[in-house]
């Protein structure tokens, strides 16, 4: 099942979020864009949906994300810590050496992340 969320109206959204959810019990939650304070409310309510899905896996991909700054890190800081709490694992697919990874890096918080080069390695 796909599911799209983005911008509305004639306001272009600066994060689009797609969830993808698999017979396994997986979900990849998809994110393009820029993680940037102001747009983080509708990713983080996505993603907190789909945690109360309780699947097996989320998996984050954020191979398409060209911008992040603090309110996107902290965001998945807390969506890392919700998944932890909830007992559901969690990854980040696709953020080494990209906008994400040098931001989690910057902020010391690589150790809080199950890192993935893809989503099939998820």
């Amino acid at each position: 099942m796909n599911e799209r969320y983005g911008g509305t109206g004639t306001q272009p959204a600066s994060v689009l979020v797609n969830v993808q959810r698999y017979p396994t019990g997986k979900s990849v939650v998809s994110v393009s864009g820029e993680m940037l304070r102001g747009a983080m409310a509708d990713m983080a309510r996505v993603i907190t949906e789909e945690l109360m899905r309780a699947p097996t896996l989320l998996a984050l991909d954020l191979s398409d994300v060209t911008g992040i700054d603090t309110a996107g890190v902290s965001t998945l800081a807390s969506v890392a810590a919700l998944a932890g709490e909830s007992d559901i694992s969690f990854c980040l697919v696709g953020v080494e050496g990209r906008p994400v990874g040098v931001a989690i890096a910057d902020a010391d918080l690589v150790e809080l992340f199950e890192i993935v080069p893809s989503v099939s390695d998820a």
